[in-house]
């Protein structure tokens, strides 16, 4: 009995080279799964070709509704709400709206819009919006003339100091001029020029604002000898020189009831010196 149990624990293995034992080998885990059945295969294609499908209409229907938006008259632009401008009428800016297009509020270009209503002289800033289903709503702020300066042709200049239109034959002309400055300089924009340039506008505010009101008929900036104001209706030539601005502002009101003396002679007046009146 003893012998029958040793063989059986002892040869019942299978042996391997070198006499060792080789064990059966059992299945691993996930051993086993072999190839995807048919069906399951067959299923995922599907899905797969649903969303596919899926995919495609959803753009199909995209594109068809914008072509739509873009085509429909319902969204054709009927009216440009404009605020008051004195300069920008409402035909400029219709004509910059269509622009060749069909006039969509869908494909109306708002930043071009605005790109291309900047180009206008008279336009300061502008923004432009849409309102659904026909409307565009612009708002603009103009430019406001406070002097002219003479670069070989008159241009307006805003508050800023920036000339910004060609007067013609048919704009206001009643404003001061600016005179002292060449074109080349102002072009240059050195930074001395432009100092002197902003300052002379200051100037300019002050007198139309004291006692040259609606009285100034030109500024002039020398670099050596300073500032001249030049009246409207005398034609008197004011030199204030590099006068404090505040303190010229004073010389002159105190010398013009005495000026108006000379009955309307034009003359040159130097109100450089504190408190003396030199008329020649």
């Amino acid at each position: 009995m003893l012998e029958y149990k040793a063989y059986h624990q002892t040869g019942g293995r299978r042996r391997g080279r070198g006499g060792r034992a080789v064990r059966k080998r059992g299945k691993g885990k996930g051993e086993g799964n072999g190839p995807m059945p048919l069906r399951a295969r067959l299923r995922l294609t599907a899905w797969v070709a649903v969303v596919l499908l899926g995919v495609v209409l959803v753009g199909v229907a995209g594109a068809s509704a914008y072509s739509w938006l873009n085509r429909s008259s319902l969204f054709s632009v009927r009216t440009i709400d404009l605020n008051p401008c004195d300069h920008v009428t409402q035909e400029e800016v219709w004509a910059i709206v269509r622009g060749g297009r069909s006039g969509n509020i869908w494909s109306v270009p708002t930043r071009d819009v605005v790109q291309r209503l900047s180009g206008h002289p008279w336009v300061r800033t502008v923004s432009v919006r849409k309102a659904f289903p026909d409307r565009l709503v612009v708002r603009i702020e103009e430019r406001r003339p406070v002097a002219m300066v003479n670069l070989d042709v008159l241009f307006y200049v805003d508050a800023e100091g920036n000339p910004f239109k060609r007067l013609t034959a048919y704009d206001p002309k009643n404003y001061p001029i600016l005179t002292g400055f060449s074109r080349a300089e102002l072009l240059a924009r050195d930074a001395v020029t432009l100092r002197d340039f902003r300052k002379t506008l200051e100037l300019v505010r002050l007198a139309e604002a004291g006692p040259l009101r609606k009285n100034l008929s030109e500024v002039h900036f020398d670099a050596q000898d300073g500032y001249t104001l030049v009246t409207r209706d005398a034609g008197l030539q004011l030199k204030v020189g590099t006068t404090d601005f505040q303190e010229a502002m004073r010389r002159v009101e105190e010398a013009l009831p005495r000026l108006s003396k000379l009955g309307g002679t034009a003359a040159i007046v130097d109100l450089k010196t504190r408190d003396r009146i030199f008329v020649r």
